[in-house]
């Protein structure tokens, strides 16, 4: 399968959740907004607690991004303030458990709706993209045991870059090498499953370091490759947007 399918059939997905949250909307029962000023540079978001999402310094940008599922780079006609202005949010549901990911991208959607007076839609544009394939032999990873893994961390200093992944899809592996890369990154390795990995690269070439740079590190240490090509992305553009009122 070539890679224009995979990302119309990507863009279908988006748009399919996008549809999707329009038909069956859900709702935060209670929403307290309030600005942050205090010009932290930290932003934390918290689901631990039951029926709860508690949000401290976040952007609209950062809610956009987590309602969405999007990497910097698929957002467009956004206001200079969605990433300046930040905002501290207690929302509740009338529940006892925890609000899960797919629950909470919903009810995150719904919140920039009602309080931010968003209007959106998706867009498919033609743009620079990578390919994350299999390199010549067998995959250097591992298949991840029966036990929950732990998903990805990583690690950066001035010459070093650590990813460990613990129990991640290939999905995963693309959407975080897409991060690092500042460039849409999709699966094209048709493995399933979710796998443990380690990789090391070194950010600058140009400092003294023996490891590799990120495409020579996925080669050597994983046993694929990224391929540039050229190829449709998923793009949500914001049509309007508003800051929320203070309550």
């Amino acid at each position: 399968m070539n890679v224009l399918v995979h990302l119309r059939a990507a863009v279908v997905a988006f748009a399919a959740l996008l549809g999707a949250s329009q038909q069956t909307p859900e709702s935060f029962d209670v929403v307290v907004i309030h600005p942050n000023h205090t010009g932290e540079r930290n932003t934390q978001l918290d689901l631990t607690r039951p029926g709860q999402f508690i949000a401290v310094n976040a952007t609209a940008r950062t809610l956009l991004r987590n309602a969405y599922g999007l990497l910097p780079f698929q957002l467009a006609g956004a206001p200079n303030w969605d990433d300046e202005d930040a905002f501290d949010i207690r929302a509740k549901i009338d529940s006892s458990d925890v609000i899960t990911q797919a629950r909470f991208k919903v009810l995150l959607q719904s919140l920039l709706a009602d309080r931010f007076h968003l209007k959106a839609h998706w867009e498919t544009r033609e743009s620079p993209v990578y390919v994350l394939v299999r390199d010549k032999g067998e995959p250097k990873i591992t298949p991840h045991a029966d036990s929950p893994g732990h998903g990805m961390n990583t690690r950066k200093t001035a010459t070093m870059v650590n990813m460990k992944g613990d129990g991640v899809p290939m999905q995963e592996l693309s959407t975080n090498l897409a991060n690092q890369l500042g460039r849409y990154v999709i699966d094209q390795t048709e493995l399933k499953g979710n796998y443990d990995f380690v990789l090391n690269w070194s950010p600058d070439q140009n400092s003294d370091t023996n490891l590799p740079s990120l495409f020579t590190a996925i080669r050597e240490q994983l046993g694929l490759r990224l391929e540039a090509q050229k190829g449709p992305m998923p793009v949500l553009v914001i049509d309007h947007i508003e800051k929320p009122s203070d309550n």
